[in-house]
């Protein structure tokens, strides 16, 4: 049998979290998938709890830190870093839409992942509020601003979900300019 990591686990729970939701992430099947024994779950997690805990603070870590990071070393320029988030965040593909919603299903039921959800939701908020003050929109317009695009975000991953097409390269150019305008 392989010795598998911890981040293996969290991989395998997490293709499975995202195609049936967290109900369908048990450990038996994970493991046969997996070809390995469940004493090797239990290598790395106390229960199935810590592994659903370990995939909702990879979904912080991957889809918000380092995004962000990414997103301040490719460009000085707020206007730049901000079109690059755009294009980023908008052109995910479509596993990444439905781990976004399993996510937020699974935020409604446990504690732990609401209280992720919400600190992500904050700092994805925060980061691009500080990218329009950067760009001269004032502090309590940056904010509404940063909401305006968050919330059209959410809705695109929404709508994606059930096969509309992505929003077109012009679409998110306009909405760009239109975060940018005074």
């Amino acid at each position: 049998m392989a010795r598998l990591s911890k981040d293996d686990w969290i991989a395998a729970a997490a293709a499975r979290f995202a195609d049936a939701g967290a109900a369908a992430v048990r450990v038996e099947p994970l493991a046969k998938v997996l070809g390995v024994s469940k004493g090797s779950f239990y290598w790395h997690f106390s229960d199935r709890a810590a592994l659903l805990a370990a995939i909702v603070d990879a979904w912080e870590q991957r889809g918000t830190l380092e995004i962000i990071d990414a997103v301040e070393e490719a460009a000085d320029d707020p206007g730049k870093r901000l079109w690059i988030l755009i294009e980023r965040t908008f052109g995910t593909p479509a596993e990444a839409d439905a781990f976004e919603a399993a996510v937020r299903a699974w935020a409604a039921q446990d504690a732990h992942a609401q209280a992720v959800a919400k600190r992500v939701d904050h700092q994805r908020l925060a980061f691009v509020a500080e990218l329009l003050r950067a760009a001269g929109i004032p502090k309590a317009e940056a904010k509404r601003r940063a909401d305006l695009l968050y919330c059209t975000l959410i809705g695109e991953y929404t709508q994606r979900s059930y096969g509309k097409p992505k929003l077109s390269k012009a679409s998110l150019r306009s909405l760009h300019r239109l975060l940018l305008t005074d």
